[in-house]
């Protein structure tokens, strides 16, 4: 005879497992400063592709001022302030991302709790079952 509460649990447990579960399972293989410091490292390798196209692009678009002012252009000030813009871009969404990084593996955290709660109240039903049997 099946029980309808059991049913229904093992449903939104399974429910639960194929749609957010993914995630939840990811973040479980790490530890939070792993998880963080992985989210923050993918984070800066995407700036600094990102950074780079963009400082390409710009000397696209500013190619004839470029070219005409090859020999009067301060490269050392120019490199400067593209480094300090890079570092800048880098800080900003460093802290960025280990602040979204850290709330996803806490929140993620939360709700790998919530799956175990479940899975221990549904081994309880079943053991309750056997003793019965």
């Amino acid at each position: 005879m099946l029980n309808e509460n059991k049913v229904k649990m093992m449903t939104k447990m399974s429910i639960y497992e194929k749609n957010e579960g993914k995630t939840m399972l990811k973040t479980a293989k790490y530890f939070k400063g792993d998880y963080v410091s992985l989210g923050v490292l993918k984070t800066i390798i995407s700036v600094t592709v990102a950074f780079v196209v963009i400082v390409i692009l710009s000397a696209l678009c500013q190619a004839d001022s470029l070219a005409e002012n090859v020999n009067s252009i301060d490269y050392a000030s120019m490199g400067k302030s593209i480094a300090g813009y890079y570092v800048t871009f880098i800080i900003i969404f460093g802290i960025i991302s280990g602040v979204v990084y850290s709330s996803k593996y806490e929140s993620s955290r939360k709700e790998m709790k919530k799956f175990f709660l479940r899975l221990n109240k549904l081994e309880r039903f079943y053991n309750g079952q056997k003793k019965k049997n």
